[in-house]
């Protein structure tokens, strides 16, 4: 490879480098520019409201990355405490149903008047499922009881036996629907008096109880169910809390890179680099801008100044050694050029003395003939 290709190549990025630096720098100084900046600015640098947009929309935009963090906390919170409920609900109903159960046979073991009218709808139905609860029990227990036979005797017992089990089974499972629905519906019919004993009554006060706790219950779950639902509302149109929060960061980033250039173009104008670009406003913004440098920006200027330097000398560099290979380049071409010139100036050579025999052999050819035309008169 050519020295001076390779001496570009490192001058270019040894340039991208001082570039890098040379914005941090402007930035750096253009971030602290606008920091002291005040209203009585606001006429001679325009900049300021943009710079002010940019610092609102980035701090309502972490506002609202903070709300909906916030809100995804809520929402756990609520699944949390929903889920908590539901559990104390269900406990809640299945100790419930075992109360309706004690209630209902209670009432219908009780022989009083005063229940006497409520249960008498039951009776029949409870009578006859307790004859057949026993007397199912009492042909499990005689079969069981039962010795000896043979293989085919022991398959049979056992055949019976898990027959009579399924309808015991079915039996106890319709007696205690009775009694549930027994005690369910006179608990609902009935208010209970001040808990004295632990009768009827009380059993009745634990149910209203239960059931008040019940209803409480469903109602607090409801309740977070519907925060719950206008938490989820809220984002359905970004589609879900997490893109929501990502597309609010990204506009963030847009932002932030957007007021990094407003940086670095305002510390350019401060320390005099690339002023073809810099706003134009005349001797009020110059002094105002001035005014806004403090002496340990110093540091940072001659900095910028001494870099912005070293890349325009590189830059120079490169275009002297360009201008030194496009030399070569054309040189090249021209002797390229001269070559082919006299390679077709050689073939032209070439060709005329061609013709010039073509000539000849024509001129030999036409005096032949007039001699032969001569012999023939």
């Amino acid at each position: 490879m050519d020295d001076r290709k390779k001496r570009i190549g490192e001058l270019e990025h040894r340039k991208r480098e001082q570039i890098v630096q040379l914005d941090a720098l402007l930035i750096r100084l253009g971030e602290g520019v606008f920091g002291r900046m005040d209203d009585s600015h606001a006429s001679g640098i325009s900049e300021l409201a943009v710079y002010r947009g940019y610092q609102s929309d980035i701090a309502n935009s972490q506002a609202s990355i903070q709300t909906a963090e916030e809100q995804i906390l809520r929402s756990k919170e609520l699944d949390q405490k929903i889920e908590a409920a539901e559990r104390e609900e269900s406990e809640n109903v299945k100790e419930l149903t075992i109360t309706y159960s004690k209630l209902g046979k209670l009432l219908l073991a009780e022989n009083s008047e005063q229940y006497a009218g409520f249960c008498a709808p039951y009776r029949d139905q409870n009578e006859a499922l307790l004859t057949k609860v026993s007397s199912l029990g009492e042909r499990l227990d005689e079969l069981e009881k039962k010795e000896g036979g043979n293989v085919f005797t022991w398959i049979g017992k056992g055949a019976q036996s898990l027959v009579l089990r399924s309808f015991l089974t079915k039996a106890q499972e319709n007696l205690e629907q009775l009694r549930r629905n027994v005690g369910e519906c006179y608990s609902r019919d009935h208010q209970s008096s001040e808990q004295t004993g632990t009768g009827i009554e009380a059993v009745c006060a634990e149910i209203e109880g239960k059931r008040a706790l019940s209803n409480a219950l469903s109602s607090d779950i409801a309740a977070l169910k519907e925060e719950r639902r206008q938490i989820n509302s809220s984002f359905s149109a970004e589609g879900g809390p997490v893109k929501h929060i990502n597309t609010i960061r990204n506009h963030i980033a847009n932002v932030q890179n957007d007021l990094k250039a407003l940086y670095r173009r305002i510390g350019a104008e401060c320390a005099s680099i690339d002023i073809k670009d810099a706003a134009h406003g005349g001797a009020e913004r110059k002094q105002a801008l001035d005014s806004l440098l403090l002496p340990q920006d110093a540091e940072i200027l001659e900095g910028a100044s001494r870099i912005d330097k070293t890349i325009h000398d590189c830059e120079e560099e490169v275009k002297k050694l360009e201008a030194s290979l496009a030399i070569d380049d054309e040189r090249a071409k021209i002797e390229k050029f001269r070559k082919m010139i006299q390679e077709k100036r050689e073939k032209i050579t070439k060709a005329e003395q061609d013709i010039a025999e073509y000539e000849e052999g024509i001129r030999d050819s036409e005096a032949f003939i007039q001699k032969l035309q001569n012999l023939l008169s």
